[in-house]
């Protein structure tokens, strides 16, 4: 798979300008930014790696997770993603222009892992509710398989939550911590937990609502992969969506996310990283000389035969957890 068919360069290009002005008018008020002590383990130490447009990023010294700091309060992020010029194109062009593709390529497999996973670890299932559901894609796959005998969406945006009502999909319009149901067989949380202010306050939500047992699925990306770990180097002004703020605020690596979510009472069962796009959106870098490879030649070479290494050499960082996309599955106890 190729970044293009989720997220065509000519809406990326549109996006990147929006989001410059978004980060304009967040960056006039950045003396009101947070200081918080690492997400993940609560240490205060920490060492600064980089700037990116006017964000600053640091690595716990006891975990190592990267996560950005000072950052927007709640109210600003939620004040931001209201009134976001990106998030609107997005929301209005990028995601109903890309639903098919996204549902074909991505969806779909990922509906799939999620059922094979829970007859992979005898869970029960009669309640499945996506967290942060956007458009309700996912919801509507997973409704379609009719594996589970409930399927809930929980979306705090009006509009996106509208979205989800429209495909008659049973929506909370709120956050998982204001949800009153419960006994929750499933638990999904795809692309959600780097946006928080405290995923701490996110994941007691989530664990409050389970049932005694019941899975949480979370994606993220991986600090530690291919993907993120090259696109760190990058120069400032670079635009890389996956590695910036105020829309990516905390960055965990397979370990960091195993001890955050063991610090809410999950036990971890599985770390995944099954990624497809590492080496394409590196790739792209690569073709648009925003990056220098001279110094890893191996990596240029793979990307210069991209189209008989690329596929062999994705699969290998998927298959031992070197991908940018990752996968925690938990269990509540």
């Amino acid at each position: 798979m190729e970044e293009n068919a989720i997220r065509p360069s000519e809406y990326r290009e549109i996006n990147r300008k929006l989001h410059d002005e978004d980060i304009e008018d967040l960056m006039s008020k950045r003396d009101e930014f947070i200081y918080i002590d690492c997400p993940t383990c609560s240490e205060s130490k920490e060492r600064e790696l980089f700037n990116k447009k006017g964000f600053r990023f640091v690595e716990c010294n006891c975990c190592k997770t990267i996560f950005i700091n000072p950052r927007p309060s709640v109210e600003m992020l939620t004040e931001f993603y209201a009134n976001s010029r990106s998030m609107k194109y997005w929301n209005e062009v990028i995601f109903p222009q890309t639903e098919n593709n996204r549902k074909n390529l991505i969806v779909k497999k990922r509906a799939d892992r999620i059922i094979d996973l829970c007859n992979k670890y005898n869970n029960d299932l009669e309640r499945i509710v996506d967290v942060g559901a956007g458009f309700g894609t996912f919801c509507e796959v997973i409704k379609d398989e009719n594996i589970f005998k409930e399927v809930i969406a929980v979306e705090p945006s009006d509009p996106l939550a509208k979205t989800c009502l429209q495909k008659n999909i049973k929506t909370f319009n709120m956050p998982i911590e204001d949800v009153s149901i419960f006994n929750i067989s499933v638990m999904t949380c795809f692309e959600v937990i780097e946006h928080l202010f405290d995923p701490n306050d996110f994941l007691r939500g989530c664990h409050n609502k389970l049932n005694l047992g019941g899975l949480l699925f979370i994606t993220t990306p991986n600090i530690e992969g291919f993907e993120m770990s090259m696109l760190m180097t990058l120069p400032e002004e670079s635009y890389t969506p996956n590695l910036g703020g105020p829309d990516h605020l905390n960055y965990f690596s397979p370990s960091s996310l195993t001890k955050l979510l063991e610090n809410n009472k999950f036990e971890v069962l599985e770390i995944l990283t099954p990624g497809e796009l590492d080496v394409d959106i590196v790739r792209q870098k690569f073709e648009s000389e925003e990056y220098d490879f001279s110094q890893v030649p191996i990596i240029k070479n793979i990307l210069m035969e991209y189209k008989t290494l690329g596929v062999k050499f994705q699969q290998f960082l998927a298959d031992n957890k070197l991908s940018s996309h990752m996968w925690a599955v938990a269990r509540k106890y």
